[in-house]
């Protein structure tokens, strides 16, 4: 079973890199074209023009279920 380890993007737009480090936390990029929110919880991601402009940086790691 995998676990969210680092809950993290890249904008393709501006370069910044977001980390939603809470469940109910939602990071925006500075040109506003991406954000996330979930924290170690889930993977949530938007986007206003186009899901193309998300890197997705996130890491897991495996736990015994």
């Amino acid at each position: 079973m995998k676990k969210i380890k680092v809950n993290r993007a890249q904008c393709k737009k501006c370069g910044d890199i977001l980390e939603s480090k809470k469940r109910i936390q939602t990071v925006k990029c500075s040109c506003g074209s991406i954000w996330i929110e979930g924290g170690n919880y889930y993977l949530k991601r938007g986007y206003k023009e186009s899901k193309d402009d998300i890197i997705e940086l996130s890491e897991y790691e495996e736990i015994d279920a």
